[in-house]
């Protein structure tokens, strides 16, 4: 009898050691039940608090669009390779662009993805209050599984 279970899992890689935990995990389930891994990375602006407005801004950043999205190809690449090394054979990645959470949801929808697994990243600060994480956004907007890794 065949395992039936997700045949594409999308994760979102920044090379924190909560997406390595999550490429880890998806590793695990890809080999587990034959999936197909896309390993995404966001580039974004830097978000700050604003305390005196109560709310956040984005800042620009000192890196320009080709810093970023090298940067973001870097930590992809090193996250391929991991995978690799660890048996997964149908793979891609991709820089994407804009709000991480949106980001991530709209490219899974678009990819038909079965499921996504995200590393989570408590900011245990007040701006975890405003902006929220990326994984709990991620998973109140994604039209599939949902698995956030610790």
């Amino acid at each position: 009898m065949e395992k039936a279970m997700s045949k594409i899992i999308v994760v979102p890689v920044d090379g924190s050691d909560q997406s390595k935990k999550a490429l880890d995990f998806s590793v695990d389930l890809a080999l587990h039940y034959p999936a197909e891994l896309k390993l995404v990375y966001v580039t974004e602006p830097i978000v700050v608090e604003d305390i005196f407005s109560m709310s956040t801004i984005a800042v620009p950043v000192d890196m320009d669009d080709l810093s970023l999205e090298k940067y973001g190809k870097d930590v992809l690449a090193k996250a391929e390779n991991i995978a690799r090394d660890l048996g997964v054979t149908d793979l891609s990645t991709k820089v994407l662009r804009g709000d991480p959470a949106k980001a991530i949801v709209a490219f899974a929808e678009k990819s038909e993805a079965d499921m996504i697994v995200i590393g989570s990243r408590g900011l245990g600060n007040l701006s975890g209050i405003f902006l929220g994480s990326v994984s709990k956004k991620v998973a109140q907007e994604a039209h599939c599984t949902c698995i956030t890794v610790k």
